[in-house]
């Protein structure tokens, strides 16, 4: 295969001659045609030479004037040196003060026909050279005259001849050189469609058909073979394509696989991590303990897919793991008890991920699984934190059954039940505590509520009876009332706590709402109840219950106190949310009390001071604003949690 380089020199080359031999011959035609044109002329002179002398013959015999014998000679001269220079070669001149070079003739027959002509003029110069002696009225002067009359003729002939052919050979040469140029342009013509032929062939050509196979490579195409013939050139380059196309399509076909392999471990992992995060949710939704260790063992072996999952606690001393869970036959447990100082459940224990072993590798390990069902078997620690709790273990009777990835799901699954126990040993907990708070605060609720209003009623009692006695009957009486109307509500907010201990927990309701119910329910049990309004801001507040409670009783303290002694109107109900605290006013136009003194009724303010104990334990503060004839505004303000 021959270069391109080579190839594109050759036809450049051969079109660069080419036109310089084109331009040569017509270099050569211009020069051709000038010197031609020289001689041509000169032999034309040479006629016009003759008529000249024959003229001044005849002037020279008719007048017998001496002065033409001088421009004679001259004519003669000028004759004799054009045809020997047309012969010979040679300078001569051409125009006055000009002299042209004249070449010596090569083509044989005018070169004879130049003889003849020469030797005719031999012959008449001779008889020219007799006249220019003789005297032109002498006989031999006339003998000569119409001697040289007859020669010029002949001379003349002769010259003609020559002229003719050497007209007749520029001619040719012309000719000739035009067909040379022809030729030579239409070989340069040919030659550059043959370039341009070749070109296309040896480089447009290839260099589409590299341009195709980019294109289909570059959409994806890497199965056909790239196949473009040319030149080395070409070739090479082909051979660069075909080999970045099998790199490709071998990479391709990598890249496939690892596509291939990475989509099925993600399909995989996503299979196992939707599992673990069915698994995570199902064990994390329930808070009691036993099934939260039945679902991770039952999860355990469903996921590795062994024969046997077990799940172990250390004690309290953590000297011993106990059984807590197991899922498998029942012939797979081999106790309920194994020491937490055996190797393999120190290295278990000890680290933060599953342990692996197969083909009886630990067959120590996981004690409490039987050993036909530990051929295979794998472990991992309950962590809470850097708390280890406990131990879950699956086994298998068949050898290897488990793979690394078979220990990290493992390991993610322990992590889970271990977060799952302890949110369940917590709540555990903490419906204990609740539990124990709950009695605290009946207990506080007895104290605060029961028993001094059992001490304020027999306070009043003994007051009644005291008047009674001191026969103030009427005096008596009212504070029998009031005492009966004070057991009346007390028995009403027994009622209430025994109910709500009996309902359990109820619906979460806004303070808002707590507040129009208690304001409803005072309305209605009054006898005489002043017109009661609500002025709640928005948005809802929900409190924790044991803080609704405490706001609500003052409050209901409140409103009952205005609608017994203050024999007000208009009674309204504020509450206010701030950014830092909570604001719940109870304000009426009755005809107010001075705080510092006794009540008119020879009472305390004994419901005051159990409403201050209330604000303390919501952490807030209560004021009483009122003076006579001024009304009452009571304000309980607490901080938010």
């Amino acid at each position: 295969m021959r270069s391109l380089r080579n190839q594109l020199s050759a036809i450049f080359l051969g079109f660069l001659l080419l036109v310089t031999g084109s331009a040569t011959a017509t270099f050569l035609a211009i020069q051709t045609r000038a010197s031609d044109a020289a001689v041509i002329n000169l032999a034309s002179r040479l006629q016009v030479l003759i008529r000249q002398m024959t003229i001044d013959l005849e002037g020279l015999g008719a007048d017998n004037n001496e002065d033409l014998a001088g421009p004679l000679r001259e004519s003669a001269d000028a004759y004799d040196a054009i045809l020997w220079a047309l012969i010979s070669g040679g300078e001569v001149p051409f125009q006055p003060g000009q002299t042209v070079t004249v070449p010596a003739t090569r083509d044989p027959e005018i070169l004879a026909s130049l003889h003849q002509a020469l030797y005719a003029w031999d012959i008449y110069r001779e008889h020219l050279n007799i006249i220019l002696a003789a005297d032109p009225k002498s006989a031999a002067f006339e003998t000569e005259h119409e001697a040289l009359e007859m020669l010029a003729t002949d001379l003349a002939h002769k010259t003609d001849e020559a002229e003719s052919l050497i007209e007749a050979a520029s001619a040719g040469k012309i000719v000739r050189l035009q067909w040379l140029q022809l030729i030579l342009l239409a070989s340069a013509l040919a030659l550059l469609v043959l370039g341009s032929a070749a070109i296309q062939r040896l480089v447009i050509g290839p260099l589409q058909g590299l341009a195709r196979t980019a294109e289909r490579i570059g959409h994806g195409d890497l199965n056909t073979a790239v196949q473009i013939q040319g030149s080395r050139e070409i070739l090479t380059v082909s051979q660069s394509f075909e080999t970045m196309r099998a790199q490709l399509q071998a990479s391709q076909e990598t890249l496939r696989a690892w596509t291939g392999e990475l989509e099925m471990r993600v399909a995989q992992r996503t299979r196992e991590l939707l599992a673990l995060y069915e698994v995570s949710r199902e064990i994390s939704s329930r808070l009691e303990i036993n099934h939260v260790l039945r679902s991770v063992t039952e999860k355990a072996r469903d996921l590795l897919g062994g024969d046997v999952a077990t799940l172990c606690l250390l004690d309290e001393t953590a000297q011993s793991l106990n059984l807590q869970s197991a899922s498998g036959p029942g012939d797979a447990i081999a106790g309920a008890r194994s020491s937490a100082y055996d190797p393999p459940a120190v290295q278990v224990l000890a680290g933060d991920r599953a342990l692996l072993c197969g083909n009886d590798e630990c067959l120590n390990s996981c004690a409490i699984v039987a050993a036909p069902f530990r051929v295979s078997h794998i472990a991992a620690p309950l962590r809470v934190g850097n708390r280890v709790i406990g131990e879950l273990c699956v086994g298998s009777q068949r050898p290897r059954a488990f793979s690394t990835d078979s220990a990290s799901l493992l390991t993610k699954l322990a992590d889970s039940a271990a977060i799952a126990l302890e949110n369940a040993r917590l709540y555990e907990q903490a419906e204990r505590v609740a539990m124990l708070e709950e009695r605290q605060r009946i207990a506080a609720e007895m104290h605060d509520g029961v028993a001094q209003t059992l001490s304020y009623l027999d306070l009043k009692a003994m007051e009644a009876t005291d008047l009674a006695e001191a026969g103030r009957s009427d005096e008596a009486a009212s504070v029998l009332r009031y005492v009966r109307e004070a057991i009346a509500q007390a028995s009403r907010e027994a009622r209430q706590a025994i109910a709500s201990l009996q309902e359990g927990p109820s619906r979460r309701r806004s303070l808002q709402d707590q507040l129009a119910e208690l304001v409803n329910e005072v309305a209605v049990n009054g006898e005489s109840s002043p017109d009661l309004t609500l002025a709640l801001q928005p948005p809802p507040l929900f409190l924790p219950p044991a803080q609704a409670e405490q706001v609500l009783k003052v409050i209901r303290e409140t409103l009952l106190n205005a609608r017994r002694h203050s024999q007000a109107e208009h009674v309204v109900v504020h509450l206010e949310q701030h950014e830092t605290e909570t604001i719940v006013s109870v304000e009426d136009d009755g005809r107010g009390f001075d705080p510092k003194m006794p009540l008119p009724d020879g009472g305390s303010h004994f419901g005051l001071s159990i409403m201050r104990a209330r604000a303390a334990r919501l952490g807030g503060r209560l004021a009483v604003r009122s003076a006579p004839k001024q009304g009452t505004r009571v304000t309980l303000a607490w901080r938010l949690p």
